[in-house]
């Protein structure tokens, strides 16, 4: 029985390590809304695990078009985050925070062309479905000045080494 358990244990530690990577990319499709109105976001990501529990990451959104009805909104930010994680054999549970270089070009003058340096967070899971590819989904929150950008995306991501 004792043996058994330490099977157990060790099968699990491997399994754990095993979903994490030292470089993995990948990209994302989802939905983000600022101020009530929604539009089709896109995103790209690379990333590193620098210990077992923990990585960095680093990605591009583009916000899509948002319409306002008296003019439209633009947006997209580069951002540099630190993904705590924990697996659970193939599932992997993550938190993202970090900074965001964002840009906003607007039609209206509820909203102005504006750029800057603001905080995002957000959580997710990823499942690996075979080899190095695993799927997934997240919320994510970008500060953009005094709104926010939410976002609900699906992503598939490829691990490497």
């Amino acid at each position: 029985m004792k043996n058994t358990i330490i099977a157990l244990a060790l099968i699990g530690v491997s399994a754990s390590a095993s979903a994490d990577s030292w470089l993995y990319g990948g990209a994302s499709i989802g939905q983000s809304d600022l101020n009530s109105e929604d539009t089709t976001t896109y995103s790209v990501h690379v990333g590193t695990g620098i210990l077992p529990f923990i990585g960095v990451e680093a990605g591009y959104n583009n916000f899509g078009e948002f319409d306002f009805g008296n003019g439209k909104v633009e947006a997209s930010s580069f951002y540099a985050a630190l993904k705590p994680s924990i697996n659970f054999g193939p599932l992997q549970v993550y938190a993202k925070a970090g900074a965001h270089y964002w840009e906003q070009d607007s039609s209206t003058i509820s909203y102005k062309d504006e750029d800057d340096l603001d905080f995002m967070w957000g959580v997710g899971a990823d499942y690996a479905i075979f080899g190095p590819v695993s799927l997934g989904a997240n919320y994510m929150n970008y500060s953009v000045g005094n709104n926010d950008i939410d976002t609900v995306s699906l992503t598939v991501s490829f691990n490497f080494l």
